[in-house]
């Protein structure tokens, strides 16, 4: 049997390599593929969590107003009230983190607004509110250091040791997410100088309870008053700063 040493005929060309026949280019097709889902994934996951953990922060804060506004109102308690009108601060500074956030999250070319512009005007009227409500609590507090008012102690002392746990579990979930996202991180020190004022808060109620000094109350609101003041011009002043840069 004659065998033919003619090679046989090349197939057509089809325009595609060798390399091409064996499906190796598409590996790393693939795997770019994956590799952009996958960031974006975790891009979408991380402008998430911000405002996940805001939206706990905010529905703990804004019970806990309520309770102390509540009990501040029923034991006559100066220094109590005036916390609950810093917490009513918070509750709103939150509130606006949540639509720049929410901003920052979706990066719709639709949206008009500048979010570091919403926050700086938003932070100037916080500021301003605090500014009233640390003078009507300075005031308030010296007409009861002369005429000190019976307030019970053992509310105030459920609602600073409650006050005090519900800002360190604030500052806890919000301490990682912190270092990422400046946003956060003025929530963060608010739940910080917060609980400065609960440790305030228990010193007085402390006093009241166990010594009857009724006027600890009104120096505990002096106390608090103070560190709003000066949160208050502190916030001001930075949102000023962001105003003037923007309209710049």
């Amino acid at each position: 049997m004659h065998m033919s040493n003619e090679n046989p005929p090349l197939l057509p060309s089809s325009g595609l390599n060798d390399q091409s026949l064996t499906g190796h280019d598409i590996t790393p097709v693939a795997n770019s593929s994956c590799s952009v889902m996958y960031t974006s994934t975790l891009s979408s996951e991380r402008r998430e969590q911000p405002i996940k953990l805001l939206w706990i922060v905010l529905g703990m804060r804004s019970g806990l107003f309520l309770a102390e506004l509540i009990v501040g109102l029923w034991v006559h308690s100066l220094s109590l009230l005036a916390v609950a009108g810093h917490m009513m601060v918070d509750v709103l500074a939150i509130a606006v983190a949540l639509v720049v956030a929410e901003l920052n999250r979706s990066s719709s070319k639709k949206v008009d607004l500048n979010p570091n512009h919403l926050e700086a005007w938003s932070a100037a009227f916080n500021s301003l509110l605090l500014l009233g409500i640390a003078v009507f609590v300075a005031w308030s507090a010296f007409k009861q250091i002369q005429a000190p008012q019976v307030s019970t102690g053992l509310p105030m002392l459920i609602m600073a040791v409650l006050g005090f746990l519900v800002k360190g579990v604030n500052a806890a979930l919000l301490y990682e997410e912190s270092h990422h996202s400046l946003n956060i991180r003025g929530v963060f020190f608010h739940a910080i100088a917060d609980a400065v004022n609960s440790i305030s808060l228990l010193v007085a109620s402390l006093a009241v309870l166990l010594l009857n000094w009724f006027w600890a109350d009104a120096i505990a609101s002096i106390f608090v008053s103070l560190l709003i003041l000066i949160n208050a011009l502190s916030l001001f002043w930075e949102s000023l700063k962001t105003i003037k840069t923007e309209l710049n």
